[in-house]
């Protein structure tokens, strides 16, 4: 599991290492710096997947497209560098990007920082595959490959439309649904009839642990009496999406059943279906979704992350919040595998955690944070 991240000179931010767990949900003011955050997990899974020996940052790609240098490195700072890293439980890598002089529009590696229990050391370009060191440590091989697994779902996700495509290529990520919820289809065809760990299953059906009865039991417990199929096309490498309001209703296109299930199903799918440990990130679970559903998306995250998957969440939703808390209270997770950060609007970029105890409640609750019911409701009852 990843327990930190390092970002140095990179977009909004001088210096920014922060601290994960299991659940992480990164909340605060547009253009605060969520996003830029997330997307050191982004740049440097999508670099790792990309081809072996190419030693730039790929700062466009599949999961996250970027632009030059010129949009990642932070104004005012160092104008020629960015350093981005991560944390495990057995090994601290900073890798360090520099625009060299014969490309100004690359980032190339110029040295990774490699710390273990063993110690650290420095390893400079000529020893590195990309940005893999050409003869790693287990601790340092196994946190690539942690992160070369992240799943990441963007807050615009495909549902207009009713046919998907299959995966062409896995990158040996279990459960990755794509960026724009593509392949869910694909996954519950695929993985429909593998058993589900209990600690997963939805309360409301914990006996039928089969991947399409639990996909379909948590968009019940989200959408009342909704389900959800997805049937391969003949002679095609496409797959069809199904969703009806129940089990006597006909089977519709996803169009026509409103939006919030289509953009909830990649969620449940890649929640049930990735290996323990492994990061997910997910924007905005609130899309498109009704407050008791946002509600329920985030008991949902807080369940998986409990059962051992790494959630990170970007979210503007109080009741995405709200539903993570109930889970505390209720004992689904246990408040030190919850990490809630706040991000305050520029020009600080300052980023603040808030604790949570057993009880799910917030105790230094900052100015902006989720307060703007409470403020337009004194507004209206002329108290402000």
């Amino acid at each position: 599991m990843i327990d930190s991240l390092t970002l140095e000179n990179f977009k909004c931010f001088e210096k920014l290492r922060l601290e994960t767990a299991p659940l992480t949900l990164l909340t605060g003011f547009n253009a605060a710096g969520k996003s830029t955050t997330l997307q050191t997990l982004l740049l440097l899974c999508q670099t790792i997947r990309g081809q072996r020996g190419i030693s730039e940052l790929r700062m466009n790609g599949p999961l996250v497209a970027l632009g030059t240098p010129g949009d990642l490195i932070r104004n005012n700072g160092d104008g020629n560098r960015v350093a981005l890293g991560i944390a495990t439980a057995d090994a601290e890598l900073l890798w360090h990007f520099a625009v060299p002089e014969d490309n100004r529009r690359s980032l190339r590696v110029v040295q990774l920082e490699a710390r273990t229990e063993e110690g650290g050391r420095i390893i400079t370009a000529p020893d590195l595959d990309g940005i893999r060191p050409l003869v790693p440590e287990k601790p340092v091989q196994r946190a690539i490959d942690l992160l070369g697994s992240v799943v990441y779902l963007s807050a615009a996700r495909q549902v207009e439309t009713e046919v998907f495509p299959v995966p062409q290529e896995m990158d040996g990520s279990t459960g990755d649904v794509g960026p724009i919820g593509q392949f869910a289809a694909w996954w519950l065809h695929q993985e429909g009839d593998s058993k589900v760990a209990l600690d997963r299953c939805c309360k409301s059906a914990p006996s039928t642990s089969t991947l399409r009865h639990q996909v379909n039991a948590w968009a019940s417990n989200l959408f009342p009496n909704a389900e959800i199929n997805a049937v391969p096309l003949l002679r095609t490498s496409l797959m069809r999406l199904e969703l009806r309001s129940g089990p006597t209703s006909d089977w519709s296109r996803p169009a026509n059943v409103g939006y919030g299930i289509s953009y909830a199903f990649p969620i449940l799918v890649a929640g049930l279906c990735v290996c323990s440990g492994q990061p997910v990130i997910v924007d905005s679970p609130e899309a498109h979704l009704h407050p008791r559903a946002q509600s329920g998306i985030g008991g949902f995250l807080a369940q998986m992350a409990a059962a051992g998957t790494q959630i990170l969440v970007e979210s503007h939703s109080d009741h995405v919040l709200n539903g993570i808390r109930i889970a505390v209270r209720e004992g689904v997770i246990d408040p030190a595998k919850v990490a809630i950060y706040f991000f305050a609007s520029r020009p600080d970029a300052q980023v603040t955690r808030l604790a949570l105890d057993r009880n799910g409640t917030v105790s230094n609750w900052p100015e902006g944070f989720f307060d703007q019911s409470e403020k337009d409701l004194a507004n209206l009852a002329g108290w402000a």
